[in-house]
């Protein structure tokens, strides 16, 4: 299908006319968002503006839960042709290995900016849409240069990996979705002069700029379906219908600036020769409404409508203006003749009261706020609560006295809340790594990443071919885990329960708790585990040797015990063995032959009766001390 300038200009009317009441209704949740708010007409004088920040906590407290954690990316291995060869773990290898290259290019692209993965589930939270630009940044450079404009910022740009993921305010993109998909996207955005030339490197535009005629703001419009890219430029400083030909001033803000015609510039027109958009896009809400200000139902949704958050502000005007007004009111009444003759001192603790005769002074009965407005303040925040997140997701608190099962259950039931934004967070990464590959087989590149080796434990180098990409039988899936420590400790019970009790196999359980590559966590477990046996081993031989020589000390020690006490039973060595001569009690100064009985001498023990057996060794036949 061939477009002419002035078709591209009908069809970027009837999507900027399609999207007008969006846009106001977009409008008004940022000012929501960011607490822009200011007294309606016929407010008193006195009034005080009170702004509830119900808004921004919810929003907040949704980015926190669901952007604390990094996506878990899953390709199916059964799809990989390994797989039906019969080489299942090398499908399952094959596929980790994707996952390392394709986490490691996202991580690269978010250091380009590291709110990314918050702006994506801000942008879900806040629009209900999430668009963002895959750029391949090797396409790119040569796109640019055959334009003959300069790629050098492009190819310093590759340092941060081969795509820069440009995630898009919803304001500024322009879709049109079929029953079957995405087919058309159109991005206007606001751009200087020069922001235009030095990228584009345009002709038409340069000789504006040589003349002195080129605006000051231009509008730049991408549009681009599965037939056709056209990028031109629009001279303006807001979004609006183009009109070709209309005069404007080159400087919308000077009263004397020169007046010109206003004419659409194209940077590119060419033939989109890809089976995909260059966009990841995904919308909430419902497929029941053609409208697509009725079509998405945002976090904030609810309260805007209802003109819930505009009541909560000017009940809480009246109720803080009201306390405001009234702080300086008079605490006492002066009666009698002359009111003014009775005086108080203050600036003392206590102060006292000259009161003159025939005078007297009443206290004032003290008023507080309003019951009515308190109470009407009080059920619009909780209402408002209940529109959008959880308080208990806000603050993470739990209520006296609440048990932890209580509070768990609260937990869980405050997630649900924010289901439909989670899942779509989750399809636009799907979205995202999918075009990664989609560039990658188009352009012929292979796409790099870098990851632990678990047999090694080095880093290696991972390489997805671009010939093995068939877009037509891979499936891969994205999960966002939210960042509750509850919900942590849920998965990790869940798992082990069907770990004992449904004897699921090792992979799958890890992949229930978030592992992007659980063959890996398997591996590192085995090298784990003999590593501890080894260890075991060790501290088991150290603990053996210790023990023998304990053992064989001790029996060296008995022995040496039982070698004494028969030495000091059979006593010393002599008579007819060849040893002195003397009685057998070594009795000192007794021997010869007159104390031997053989040669008819008297026995030793006559000479000193006391000199027996226990009292020389000090111990009795059973080991126990004599005492003497």
């Amino acid at each position: 299908m061939e477009y002419s300038l002035s078709k591209i200009i009908q069809i970027a009317n009837e999507m900027i006319a399609d999207f007008k009441s969006l846009r106001m209704l977009q409008t008004k949740l940022d000012d929501m968002s960011r607490l822009n708010w200011a007294l309606p007409p016929g407010m008193p004088d006195w009034a005080r503006p009170f702004r509830t920040t119900a808004p921004f906590d919810a929003v907040k407290a949704g980015v926190r839960v669901l952007s604390g954690l990094k996506e878990d990316v899953n390709i199916d291995p059964y799809a990989f042709p390994e797989y039906a060869d019969g080489d299942y773990e090398g499908a399952k290898a094959k596929a980790n290995r994707w996952e390392t290259v394709l986490g490691w290019q996202m991580d690269r692209a978010v250091r380009r900016r590291d709110i990314l993965r918050q702006d994506v589930v801000r942008s879900a939270l806040m629009y209900d849409e999430i668009v963002g630009q895959i750029v391949h940044l090797p396409t790119q450079i040569k796109t640019i240069e055959k334009l003959g404009g300069n790629a050098n910022r492009q190819r310093a740009a590759l340092r941060y990996g081969d795509f820069a993921v440009l995630l898009r305010n919803p304001q500024q993109v322009y879709t049109r979705y079929s029953d079957y998909m995405l087919e058309a996207v159109l991005y206007a955005s606001i751009k200087t002069t020069d922001d235009i030339q030095s990228f584009w490197n345009n002709p038409e535009l340069g000789k504006l700029i040589g003349d002195g005629e080129a605006a000051d703001k231009w509008i730049l419009f991408d549009y681009v379906d599965y037939n056709r890219r056209i990028v031109f430029c629009y001279p303006g400083n807001s979004v609006d219908m183009i009109t070709q030909g209309a005069k404007f001033k080159l400087s919308p803000n000077d009263e004397d600036s020169k007046e010109v015609e206003a004419n659409v510039i194209v940077l590119m027109d060419e033939e989109w020769k890809f089976d995909f958009l260059p966009w990841a896009a995904v919308v909430g809400g419902s497929a029941l409404y053609s409208t697509p200000e009725n079509s998405r139902f945002p976090l904030l949704y609810g309260i805007l409508k209802s003109d819930q958050w505009n009541n909560t502000n000017i009940i809480g005007t009246l109720l803080l203006s009201e306390a405001i007004a009234e702080a300086a009111r008079p605490d006492v009444a002066r009666k009698g003749i002359q009111p003014d003759s009775v005086e108080a001192t203050y600036g003392e603790a206590g102060g006292t009261w000259d009161v003159p005769a025939g005078h007297d002074i009443t206290a004032m009965p003290q008023v507080g706020l309003d019951p009515a407005l308190r109470e009407a303040l009080d059920r619009q925040v909780s209402d408002m609560g209940r529109s959008t997140i959880p308080n208990v997701l806000v603050t993470a608190e739990m209520a006296p006295n609440e048990p932890f099962a209580g509070f768990n259950l609260r937990i869980q039931q405050a997630m649900g809340s924010l289901l439909p934004y989670k899942f779509l967070a989750e399809r636009w990464f799907e979205e995202a790594y999918q075009l990664m590959l989609n560039w990658a087989k188009e352009s012929g590149e292979d796409l790099s990443g870098y990851g632990k080796n678990p047999d090694t434990e080095a880093i290696d180098e991972y390489v997805i071919v671009a010939d093995d990409i068939d877009m037509g039988r891979i499936y891969l899936s994205v999960k966002l885990d939210p960042d509750v420590p509850i919900d942590k400790q849920q998965r990790m019970a869940t798992a082990v329960q069907a770990s004992q009790q449904l004897k699921m196999p090792t992979r799958d359980i890890l992949e229930m708790l978030g592992e992007n590559d659980p063959d890996k966590k398997i591996k590192e477990w085995i090298f784990e585990q003999m590593d501890m046996a080894y260890l075991q081993g060790v501290v088991q031989h150290i603990q053996f040797e210790a023990s023998q020589a304990i053992q064989q000390a001790v029996q060296q020690a008995q022995q040496a015990v039982m070698q004494q006490a028969q030495q000091q039973q059979q006593g010393p060595p002599g008579g007819p063995q060849g040893g002195p001569q003397g009685g057998p009690g070594g009795i000192p100064g007794v021997g010869g032959p007159g104390y031997n009985p053989a040669q008819g001498g008297a026995i030793p023990a006559q000479a000193n009766p006391n000199a027996t057996r226990e009292n020389q060794s000090g111990f009795d036949q059973q080991g126990n001390p004599v005492m003497r």
